[in-house]
């Protein structure tokens, strides 16, 4: 289950994606938007563009790699587009391993990739009404 979704994302089906009865532990990582923001303003929401043509392909890259690495292991990833609220879930990343410390390092490894290597691109929009647009990927391409 990789993908990009406009819709809130459901943390239950994303680890449900990777439960299975050989796994004794799954790791759920949600980023949560925050009031305060990167600029050091007041965060009304997050508006989320992506590349869904280079996007897709990447996260299901780095699906590949934890699974290379840390496998057998199941991954899921699902990330926002559009308009996401303070309080709401921008990704979600959850990973099904046999052991406890392989699921935390995988999902560790696959958010900090994600957040490298997609071309998802993000605008915090503030409470006085002004915007500012974060570093992002610029190519999608992978470094």
């Amino acid at each position: 289950m990789i993908g990009l979704n406009a819709e809130q994302i459901d943390s239950g089906a994303v680890v449900a994606a990777t439960r299975t009865d050989g796994f004794g532990a799954v790791v759920l990582f949600e980023g949560i938007v925050r009031k305060d923001g990167e600029r050091g303003k007041a965060v009304r929401e997050l508006h989320y563009e992506a590349c869904s043509e280079l996007a897709i392909p990447e996260m299901e890259r780095i699906a590949e790699e934890v699974k290379a690495r840390w496998g057998p292991c199941a991954i899921s990833i699902q990330h926002r587009v559009g308009i996401v609220a303070v309080g709401e879930v921008s990704v979600a990343v959850a990973v099904g391993s046999k052991h406890r410390g392989d699921a935390f390092e995988a999902c560790a490894y696959a958010i900090e990739q994600i957040k490298r290597r997609a071309a998802i691109w993000k605008q915090e929009r503030y409470a006085d009404g002004t915007a500012s647009w974060l570093d992002g990927v610029v190519s999608g391409a992978s470094s």
